[in-house]
């Protein structure tokens, strides 16, 4: 047996030992397809404005990315991305939305928006922190 460190390792490094672990876990874990999707917006000259990344896991939509240009913060745009990538995951079976957020991102945008923290890590990755939030798609019914 060897050891190797590779403090410099290529996407390629990174992506055979993910594979190598997605190959063990499919055996126990029932979704086999984490679909994607992507919501961009762009202004009249076709550069980026805004634009949220999805996964969906089973019954989760991960909310991978959110962005807004700083020119176009505060006029809603973040929220109807949001609002269009909730909907899109409801119909997609999903029950429930998971996020993380930095305390110098958008945790009160989140919260405005019914997301609720779950859990706090703290020092990260030296001094900030890091919010894991989720919200509730759709009511479950008794």
């Amino acid at each position: 047996m060897k050891h190797i460190l590779n403090l410099s390792p290529t996407e390629e490094d990174i992506l055979k030992i993910r594979k190598k672990l997605q190959e063990y876990n499919s055996a126990f874990f029932e979704i086999k397809d984490e679909p994607r999707f992507v919501i961009s917006v762009v202004d009249e000259y076709g550069e980026l404005i805004g634009g949220i990344v999805c996964t969906i896991v089973g019954q989760w939509l991960e909310i991978d990315f959110l962005w807004v240009r700083d020119d176009q913060r505060g006029r809603g745009l973040g929220k109807k991305l949001l609002f269009e990538a909730e909907r899109i995951g409801m119909e997609k079976g999903c029950k429930k939305a998971f996020l993380t957020t930095m305390n110098f991102q958008a945790k009160p945008f989140y919260l405005k928006h019914g997301y609720k923290i779950v859990y706090v890590q703290k020092e990260y990755p030296l001094i900030n922190e890091k919010y894991y939030m989720e919200k509730t798609l759709i009511t479950h019914k008794a």
